[in-house]
């Protein structure tokens, strides 16, 4: 959709969007702070926890997340790669010494 009719939404339901950023570290950026301020608020309020608390597995939650999802994009998904076929040694060609010749009896150019 285009950006005017996401405008047009936003004013018509008086609501606004707001991008959550974080750091790989699991800093954040002051909109997301605020957001995850009022939540733990509201989360506190509905189930008759102490703010701190709420705050504290949030944070916990969410610092896993993210080493979760730094892991995954270092190290890739654990499920199961597609097989690919492997050629032994001896059939790969790295293009170092011309075809034709051993490597003992290659001799390169001098200039």
């Amino acid at each position: 959709l285009p950006f005017s009719i996401y405008l047009i939404l936003f004013i018509s339901k008086k609501s606004s969007f707001t991008p959550l950023v974080y750091t790989t570290s699991g800093g954040m950026a002051p909109m997301a702070k605020a957001f995850h301020r009022r939540v733990a608020e509201l989360v506190s309020e509905k189930r008759s926890e102490e703010y701190k608390d709420v705050m504290s597995m949030m944070r916990t939650k969410l610092s896993f997340a993210l080493l979760k999802s730094v892991l995954v994009s270092v190290r890739g998904s654990r499920g199961k790669s597609p097989r690919v076929a492997e050629l032994p040694l001896s059939c790969l060609s790295f293009n170092l010494v011309p075809k034709g010749l051993t490597y003992n009896s290659f001799v390169p150019n001098k200039p």
